[in-house]
């Protein structure tokens, strides 16, 4: 027998095979269009594609980088200030948020890395742990503004991306963040799913969030654009679909980073004779923006956690 307003059992085990399945069929098809491009490639050409990536090209991906998460991490203050007005200082928000969005976009499992980190540093400020789930849910929410945003963007922009079909679709989308917008303008302090009830922020501070969230995502594909050689990686626009495919790719994969289905997915759109310098942009990318700020945050929390046993032992 199931709990009173919980879905058959039946029914939770068929949602749960579909989405095991989604998720191995996925990594499946990654594993072998990796093996079957790397294969045909020499590591020497790879090697020498890492050599020839420009200087200042290195310099402006790190840039781009850095932008990107200082969006990612302005997610965060939104959030708490938008759950818990006025409880946490502006230097832990940061904090919080920077690490947390660092060490789960390499370890993957956001719901499970991102609480549980979240919930570490916060509850040192009295933040319980519903209103941590509330924080995450809204981090998600501001996230998937982004991708849309810039979805809505290069479809509005580039409509022969679905082709010709692109600039309706993109249109709709304008649409449904003005709605939203509305929505938000008029004076909802909260939204109630189910018995989940979470505070949303204002329709200024969720407008705000949008224009950040296009800011964070074009930083993250230009991190990569810019590691590709200029004559592979074609137009910026021409791009970024491939980017967010990717990324939504090695979402969908729920392997740590996306790694693998991203990979996968990037190199598959370009032809083999240029997979080379693409795995090599992929690389490049990955310690970048991945590996760099993973080992930072890191030994960044390592600290938080000293000084917080110091300070109970005193």
């Amino acid at each position: 027998m199931s709990a009173p307003g919980q879905p058959p059992r039946g029914k939770t085990l068929a949602i749960r095979a579909l989405k095991y399945g989604v998720t191995l069929a996925i990594v499946g098809a990654a594993a072998f269009l990796l093996h079957r491009y790397i294969a045909k490639m020499a590591w020497h050409d790879v090697r020498d594609a890492l050599a020839r990536i420009p200087r200042w090209h290195v310099v402006g991906s790190i840039g781009a980088a850095l932008a990107s998460w200082a969006c990612l991490t302005a997610y965060d203050v939104f959030a708490v200030e938008t759950v818990v007005p006025g409880k946490v200082s502006m230097k832990m928000k940061i904090f919080s948020g920077a690490t947390t969005h660092a060490i789960c976009n390499a370890l993957g499992f956001h719901a499970i890395t991102g609480t549980a980190l979240r919930y570490r540093v916060l509850s040192t400020q009295g933040v319980r742990a519903p209103d941590v789930a509330r924080i995450v849910g809204l981090v998600g929410f501001s996230v998937g503004m982004g991708f849309a945003a810039v979805t809505c963007i290069a479809l509005v922009m580039e409509p022969s991306i679905a082709n010709e079909w692109g600039r309706w679709l993109g249109m709709g989308l304008v649409v449904a963040f003005v709605l939203l917008l509305h929505w938000l303008a008029g004076k909802h302090d909260e939204l109630k799913v189910w018995k989940f009830t979470t505070p949303v922020p204002s329709a200024r501070s969720a407008a705000s969030q949008i224009a950040i969230g296009v800011i964070e995502m074009i930083g993250a594909i230009l991190t990569m654009y810019l590691l590709l050689p200029p004559e592979i990686a074609g137009s910026f626009l021409d791009f970024a679909p491939i980017y967010v495919g990717a990324v939504l790719a090695g979402i969908l994969s729920n392997t740590p980073g996306g790694i693998g289905a991203f990979e996968a997915l990037t190199l598959a759109a370009f032809p083999q004779e240029q997979r080379a310098q693409v795995l090599a942009a992929l690389l490049a990318y990955r310690v970048i923006y991945g590996f760099g700020p993973f080992i930072l945050a890191s030994i960044a929390l390592g600290g938080f956690e000293i000084r917080r046993r110091a300070r109970k032992t005193t």
